[in-house]
């Protein structure tokens, strides 16, 4: 962070994607700016709600939708500073990759949801 006193605050955070089957977690250290931070609740309703028939009782149907959006920006500055020899040979590629494989399931999970879906033993979870 800088010393400057008309500089953004700046705050640390982290990604840490968990998973039962693998234990060593994969962690994404990043620092944003908290005034780019957004949090928004939304009810899960049924009845009354907005586009619905009016006539009908507005029902909540389960917890609030949590939304939480926030701007990251990904740089190798403070790792290069220190002479992190990751940071030197590969920079920012280990952060981008941590965070794109925490878009795909593993290959375990895959070939085991497949092995179900052929013997007709799968459940499909409805979204959202």
């Amino acid at each position: 962070m800088s010393a400057f006193p008309g500089s953004p605050r700046l705050l640390k955070g982290a990604i840490i994607g968990l998973d039962p089957f693998n234990p060593l977690a994969s962690v994404i250290v990043f620092q944003y700016n908290p005034d780019t931070m957004t949090r928004r609740l939304d009810a899960r309703s049924t009845g009354a709600a907005e586009g619905a028939d009016k006539s009908e009782a507005f029902r909540l149907s389960g917890p609030p939708r949590e939304t939480i959006t926030l701007n990251v920006e990904v740089d190798a500055t403070d790792q290069l500073e220190q002479a992190d020899p990751l940071a030197v040979s590969s920079g920012v590629y280990p952060a981008l990759s941590a965070l794109e494989m925490l878009l795909y399931p593993k290959s375990a999970k895959v070939t085991a949801d497949t092995a179900l879906a052929v013997l007709g033993n799968i459940e499909i979870i409805p979204p959202g």
